[in-house]
């Protein structure tokens, strides 16, 4: 299943009509709509953090989505130099809390990548965040609900799972961008979005049955790799998802591993100095 979040009807009608969605005339508090056979659901949770945060956690607490699913965010954002094309993001900053979160990239797309900072406000060159645009990597995008979306997401999904595609629609010089105007702008770049959903149908197809990431091998030595570091249960989970990562990767953390027992670095006497192998273990792979 994909769940697919907009933050304006006039976003997501591109998708109704692709997809033959139908309305959810049951929601009571969002727009919703779902093609079950296909696997897709649509909400559209209004403008702002506080509105997609508040979409996300009542859509994924009543569906309950899966190891197989993904969450993905499409909408309109400004550019604080650029004033088109479309974006898939591997930086969200929030501004309010200056916090950075990275979703995992590991599909292949077609896509320029990009930072987009999440305001509680539009963007507006003349005024108010100039602070931004005068930083050093002036090129970023500016939205109001990614950041939101994805502190609201990561309770449901892993970041692997989660998606942020942004169509840039001004430069913060703008008066009023009309609904019309937004369906155009979706509908320029209906075809590229439309494909990399269908290369998700197709992610999620072969995940059905398959949701053990890891092979009997790879069990046995994340079970000995743990083991040894002393690992409460949080750091067990947390290798889990490395592991699942490193996998999907090709990333090749064995010969890691094997060369910290060689310099006898493991095993460990206890838990404090498995924390700081563990650590270390990431600062090499990362």
């Amino acid at each position: 299943m994909i769940y697919l979040f907009t933050a304006l009807y006039c976003e997501a009608h591109i998708f109704i009509k692709q997809f033959n969605l139908a309305k959810n005339q049951n929601a009571t508090w969002f727009q919703e709509f779902y093609n079950e056979t296909i696997g897709i659901r649509l909400t559209v949770t209004g403008v702002g953090e506080i509105a997609a945060a508040t979409a996300i956690g009542s859509v994924c607490s009543i569906y309950k989505p899966t190891q197989e699913d993904f969450l993905l965010n499409v909408g309109i954002c400004a550019h604080t130099t650029k004033k088109d094309g479309i974006f898939l993001c591997n930086q969200i900053i929030e501004k309010t809390t200056g916090k950075t979160f990275y979703p995992d990239m590991l599909y292949c797309h077609n896509f320029s990548e990009g930072t987009i900072v999440t305001g509680m406000l539009p963007w507006n060159t003349p005024n108010n965040n100039r602070s931004i645009a005068e930083k050093p990597s002036a090129e970023i995008l500016y939205d109001m609900e990614a950041a939101a979306i994805y502190q609201a997401g990561i309770h449901f999904f892993g970041p692997h799972q989660m998606i942020f595609l942004k169509i840039v629609s001004d430069n913060g010089i703008v008066d009023k961008f009309s609904k019309e105007q937004i369906i155009l702008l979706m509908e320029n770049y209906q075809n590229s979005i439309i494909k990399y959903i269908e290369q998700l149908f197709s992610i999620t197809q072969r995940r059905k049955g398959h949701t053990k990431l890891l092979c009997q091998k790879e069990e046995e030595f994340l079970e000995t790799f743990c083991t040894d570091l002393h690992c409460s249960k949080a750091m067990r989970d947390s290798m889990r998802q490395y592991m699942q990562y490193f996998v999907l990767t090709k990333t090749d953390y064995i010969s890691i591993v094997q060369d910290m027992y060689q310099k006898n670095m493991l095993p460990c006497k206890n838990k404090k100095e498995g924390k700081l192998r563990f650590e270390e273990f990431k600062r090499k792979l990362f």
